[in-house]
């Protein structure tokens, strides 16, 4: 019974998978210090640097978008972070505007004083798709979970990114 269940779900799977689309392309961030509510200061901005990595989307049905991203950040403290991402796709002539919700890992590297951090997150994109290439700006959002989503504790990162469709 169980071998034929799976049998069923792979066959199913495959056709699924021969309509996606699959993104994948280099992304940079800015890393932003600044909370809700607080004020801007420009030196604090500058030291914070960027972050860069790599972007992977899997659209499904033309609307269910699946993603990871995989960010590289140096600076006063070094890390891997991995951002996993699932949500809704909107296409708009050239312009695919997306948004989704889900967990983020980040590996401290150096002397931090945790080696991992485990988090969730928010974030949307707006991409102009030209052919198989698109050009696009996204938005993440850490949520920090206390008592409920306090989005006075939390912060963002804009970016961009180039994709390359398959």
């Amino acid at each position: 019974m169980k071998k034929t269940l799976i049998l069923v779900l792979v066959l199913a799977f495959i056709p699924l998978l021969c309509f996606a689309e699959f993104g994948l392309g280099p992304s940079a961030f800015f890393n932003s210090p600044v909370l809700i509510g607080q004020s801007v200061d420009g030196s604090t901005l500058r030291e914070e640097g960027f972050t860069f990595g790599a972007d992977a989307r899997l659209i499904l049905l033309r609307f269910l978008q699946l993603e990871a991203l995989g960010l590289v950040t140096l600076g006063e403290v070094n890390s891997i972070d991995l951002y996993a991402d699932a949500g809704l796709a909107l296409d708009l002539a050239i312009l695919r505007l997306s948004a989704g919700v889900g967990p983020n890992f980040s590996i401290l590297l150096g002397n931090a004083s945790e080696s991992s951090l485990i988090g969730f997150n928010a974030k949307a994109n707006a991409d102009i798709k030209l052919g198989r290439l698109s050009f696009g700006l996204s938005y993440i959002m850490g949520l920090t979970v206390d008592g409920g989503v306090a989005l006075d504790k939390s912060t963002g990162m804009l970016g961009a990114n180039l994709l390359f469709w398959f």
